[in-house]
């Protein structure tokens, strides 16, 4: 994670969170145009989101679940103004990302993590509000159908999808088959999941996080495993450690078939 010093905070920043956060070295660690992330070097470490208005109440809600959980980083505060700002603390150990030299333990790390997530994930939300991030996925897939969006990047092909037109075949076929039925964090990959002395941390960025099919954050954790490793040869293992009872490769196929079609 890159961190850019910076000489100060910017001057918009909340009072009270200003005043928590003091003089502390404040550095840019923002990956996204959408969205500024500061690190605060104080004590453990915090971030600072910044983002437009309004932008940030799903996720500081979301992110809260996962944090009551033991799954997240503790949220210290939210605050709509101007723009909204989202406060957390920092988990220990460096993403997922910074692990590659040891696939297979990685792999091994990964599976468990993810199917504890999704069998006992609606349990750890109790009564909060969760999205249905399956309805906006199939809603995005069909804008994206309309539009021609094909994402080729995501290499559909390992499923045997390679063109926007097997994609539609996948659809019309299988889409009644992904069910929002446990609790995705919804950007699984990498570098959103956290290791600390070769052992799991928490999850970060869960602000897609919601009710969802368990096979789209498969889909994206044996997607980022490719990315990450360059190679197509772990997806199988990771599965393998996630557990193969719980894996229907005719859902994973419909997840992978949204995907590579969903519009903006």
């Amino acid at each position: 994670m890159k961190r850019t010093p910076l000489p100060a905070l910017p001057p918009d920043v909340p009072r009270e969170i200003a005043d928590f956060l003091g003089s502390a070295p404040v550095y840019d660690s923002s990956c996204s145009e959408d969205a500024r992330v500061y690190f605060l070097d104080l004590e453990d470490g915090y971030f600072l989101k910044r983002a437009a208005k309004d932008a940030l109440a799903e996720e500081a809600a979301l992110s809260k679940v996962f944090a009551d959980a033991g799954l997240g980083p503790a949220v210290l505060a939210y605050v709509p103004a101007e723009h909204d700002w989202l406060l957390t603390r920092r988990i220990p150990g460096e993403d997922a990302a910074h692990y590659t030299e040891n696939p297979a333990l990685l792999c091994n790390l990964l599976g468990p993590v993810f199917r504890e997530l999704h069998d006992r994930g609606l349990s750890f939300a109790g009564d909060a509000p969760l999205p249905d991030r399956t309805a906006a996925l199939l809603d995005s897939a069909d804008r994206g159908l309309l539009s021609g969006a094909y994402h080729e990047y995501l290499r559909p092909e390992r499923y045997g999808i390679r063109s926007p037109e097997d994609a539609r075949a996948v659809l019309e076929n299988s889409r009644d088959l992904l069910r929002p039925d446990c609790l995705i964090h919804g950007d699984a990959c990498l570098p959103n999941v956290m290791i600390a002395d070769g052992r799991f941390s928490g999850f970060v960025d869960c602000g897609g996080a919601g009710r969802g099919d368990r096979h789209t954050d498969l889909f994206w954790t044996v997607w980022s495993l490719a990315y990450n490793l360059k190679t197509d040869a772990w997806g199988d293992r990771f599965l393998d450690a996630y557990g193969r009872d719980a894996v229907e490769e005719e859902r994973l196929r419909a997840a992978a078939a949204a995907e590579a079609v969903a519009g903006d």
